[in-house]
């Protein structure tokens, strides 16, 4: 059994590194290069569909090589084919340290996986619910049941093989991600104020009481600015879906 079990590696090595390990004596090399085929064409099925952007900046050539990089060297602990793109997104966060990679490829490839995360996330059905601006100020606000705040030191959002800055922005970029009530998945950007007011509602306050925390060293106009800011963010909020009503417990 043993030895058998050994055997079993060492061609499982030859069909993720066809051109590197050696094919075990007793197999034959033609149908074992159609078993290397059809691994690196059910990897690429997968990759190429979940991340689009990043095959298109990396071209036919390199992205070929990161997926026989990824399959050679990256131990996938799912069997499961719905989970290739979770593997290789830990891959290249965890694993890859090429210097000749593109310095945003990790967060641009995270930026990605998400959608597919958003898009088969489970959750009941949601509708939004009518809300005035006064609801939306006092109560606690009830988000969509799939939704992920999201930050990156990239502008992922924008890149593409026309634009890929060499150095990251000033300012980081914010996301929001989340299902809406026909199961579309959006991204909005964020600037940092914004961002910042979501992450405190998420932890159930309302905005009332985030604004006035922010506004306590502000001038009473200001204060008054500062909540005119808070309500348009929230209604556009909820008018786009990510806001679908209030907690009233």
């Amino acid at each position: 059994m043993m030895a058998f079990q050994a055997l079993q590696r060492q061609f499982l090595a030859h069909l993720r590194k066809p051109d590197q390990q050696p094919l075990p004596a007793g197999f034959d090399r033609r149908g074992a290069a159609i078993y290397a085929d059809l691994l690196y064409n059910k990897f690429n099925d997968s990759l190429t569909t979940c991340f689009p952007v990043t095959a298109a900046i990396l071209g036919e050539t390199a992205w070929q090589q990161l997926l026989k990089d990824f399959i050679g060297e990256h131990r996938c602990l799912s069997p499961y084919y719905r989970k290739i793109p979770d593997e290789f997104v830990l891959y290249l966060q965890n694993e890859r340290q090429l210097r000749d990679d593109l310095p945003f490829l990790p967060e641009l490839a995270h930026f990605e996986w998400i959608e597919l995360v958003l898009s088969v996330a489970e959750a009941e059905p949601v509708a939004a619910e009518p809300l005035t601006d006064e609801q939306l100020l006092d109560a606690v606000p009830v988000f969509a049941p799939v939704m992920q705040l999201l930050h990156y030191l990239w502008p992922v959002q924008q890149l593409n093989p026309a634009y890929q800055p060499v150095e990251p922005p000033s300012e980081a970029t914010h996301l929001l991600g989340f299902r809406d009530a026909a199961d579309r998945v959006q991204f909005i950007a964020l600037n940092p104020a914004t961002a910042s007011l979501l992450m405190h509602l998420q932890n159930g306050h309302t905005a009332t009481q985030v604004l006035q925390a922010l506004g306590q060293d502000l001038t009473p106009p200001e204060r008054s600015s500062l909540t005119l800011f808070g309500k348009n963010i929230l209604a556009d909020l909820h008018r786009q879906g990510a806001i679908i009503g209030i907690n009233t417990l």
